[in-house]
């Protein structure tokens, strides 16, 4: 089995030194003592952000997963291990597999057309389920691959889903509902696939996608009922999911780059030293978004809406007195530190916690806005650990897993228990050198030479039942984004009607194997 280990170690004391070959056997790091591992294997993946695909021309306009032969890799290698080793295995999906605010809710999706925002701000079950089905057909391979991996005979192979703040449509029931009939999910096979409204406590792991104690703007007042108050056949929507359909759903064609990195005020501040323009656009929608943070509700905007002769927002929204800024910014410091001081305020507020605390005493301002960015993305690794070690301490688990962030981690919190946060399955650059962010602002790098770290977590338990936990990443097939159409050979039958011909077969006919 190809896995690769970061070179760090847990600080779990039931666990371990590398898993041999076939990782059934283990040595406690204390004592050196072998350890045989139990009938049960837990991996944890997290933030596919799954769009509208693949086409015949290569990835839609804001499709960010380029990594399908890889997954589809892992999932066959995870499930020969399991037969192998008789061993029941549970895939845990921790938030965002799903990329609902990036895909418009239309009957006949065409990725040569620029679709309207309205397109993706209808949010209710409806809406939901016309994207999850132009989901699905751009990924064809991808759930062909998940309902495959499901086995009902024993050892058994299950998937877990937890929604995150990209995909919260999965809270109706009618998607979930579609989700089961594409995946084969019924019958004698329902129990394969189980849903979290927002976490999964049990087996002494506690698994959360960890928007919820991270940036107020990505989180929800009721996470188990997202429901609009106003408005119940909508879902409520925070103040950072309009923000990725104003802004990003139109800038990111042209930079494909700009959501790999979180959080969003990290990409503000490092946009202000490449591109000034770019990052005073930015600026002026978030500032529009900046006072439903502090009161939780976007609706306060539409009974307070912020006027355009609100000095700083003027500037930015004026194309020519946002170009006199950039000039000022470009060669005086002063002005480069007082501008700081004047945007600051608004990108603290974004920067607290949802339970409205901030996270740390205010950041002094500097003129370098790079400083800066750097600066809060400490702070947003910072609130989740603290959110771990709280919840190692209340739910008595000795494994914590976020996602969110896409900055894969692994941290010991005392205890015998392990902070894990998988980052995710598309393009990072958290740690990425500023040459290649400069290349990146400039048009000279391509997105295709953005890192992917194909992070994920793997769970072994010992004869007592007992959990081991280990941050690994996959390394098993050669780069998707090499070739980035679909992985399917052109003489396969269409993929309506290969989709339906397994759904045929998982309900009615016999499968040994599943």
């Amino acid at each position: 089995m190809r896995i690769l280990l970061n070179h760090g170690q847990s600080a779990n004391n039931l666990c371990c030194q590398p898993f041999n070959e076939y990782g059934i056997i283990i040595r406690h790091i204390l004592t050196g003592d072998v350890i045989r591992l139990g009938h049960k294997l837990k991996f944890v993946v997290s933030d596919l952000h799954l769009g509208a695909g693949q086409t015949i021309d290569g990835p839609a306009p804001l499709e960010d997963f380029t990594a399908s032969r890889e997954f589809i890799a892992f999932l066959h290698e995870i499930g020969q291990e399991g037969e192998r080793d008789e061993r029941e295995i549970e895939l845990i999906f921790n938030g965002d597999l799903f990329e609902f605010l990036q895909v418009p809710a239309v009957d006949d999706y065409d990725p040569t057309q620029t679709y309207a925002k309205e397109a993706y701000l209808d949010s209710s079950e409806e809406a939901s389920i016309k994207r999850l089905r132009i989901i699905v057909d751009g990924h064809q391979e991808i759930f062909n691959a998940l309902a495959d991996f499901m086995h009902s005979n024993e050892p058994q192979r299950r998937i877990t889903i937890i929604k995150g703040n990209h995909d919260v449509c999965l809270f109706w029931p009618g998607v979930k509902s579609y989700l089961r009939e594409v995946l084969g999910a019924s019958g004698a096979r329902v129990s394969l696939l189980r849903f979290a409204d927002e976490f999964v406590s049990r087996e002494k792991i506690y698994v959360e996608h960890g928007h919820q104690h991270a940036e107020k703007m990505n989180g929800y007042q009721d996470s188990f009922n997202p429901r609009s108050t106003d408005d119940p056949s909508q879902l409520f929507y925070p103040a950072g999911s309009h923000f990725v359909i104003d802004f990003f759903n139109r800038v990111e064609p042209e930079r494909p780059f700009i959501d790999h990195i979180k959080p969003l005020t990290t990409l503000i501040w490092f946009a202000l030293h490449w591109d000034f323009d770019f990052a005073g656009q930015a600026m002026a929608c978030f500032i529009r978004k900046t006072p439903a943070l502090v009161v939780s509700d976007m609706n306060y905007l539409q009974q307070n809406p912020i006027t355009s002769t609100a000095p700083l927002l003027q500037e930015l929204e004026d194309d020519g007195q946002r170009q006199e800024l950039a000039e000022r910014y470009k060669t005086d410091a002063a002005f480069r530190q007082t501008f700081h001081q004047q945007i600051q305020q608004y990108l603290d507020d974004a920067n607290i916690d949802n339970k409205g605390n901030n996270p740390s005493p205010p950041l002094p301002v500097s003129d370098n806005p790079l400083e800066m960015g750097r600066t809060y993305q400490q702070q947003q690794r910072a609130m989740l650990r603290r959110a771990a070690a709280e919840i190692a301490e209340r739910e008595k688990a000795q494994v914590i897993i976020f996602g969110h962030t896409h900055e894969p981690a692994e941290e010991p919190l005392g205890n015998g228990s392990v902070y894990i946060n998988t980052g995710s399955w598309i393009s990072d650059l958290s740690q990425v050198s500023l040459e290649h962010w400069e290349a990146l602002f400039n048009g000279v790098a391509l997105p295709e030479t953005i890192p992917s770290d194909l992070a994920y977590a793997r769970i072994d338990y010992n004869e007592d039942e007992l959990p081991c936990a280990k941050l690994l990443y996959y390394k098993g097939q050669p780069s998707a984004k090499k070739a980035a159409s679909r992985p399917e050979s052109l003489t396969e039958p269409p993929g309506f009607l290969r989709r339906n011909m397994r759904r045929f077969i998982r309900r009615f006919g016999p499968n040994p194997n599943h």
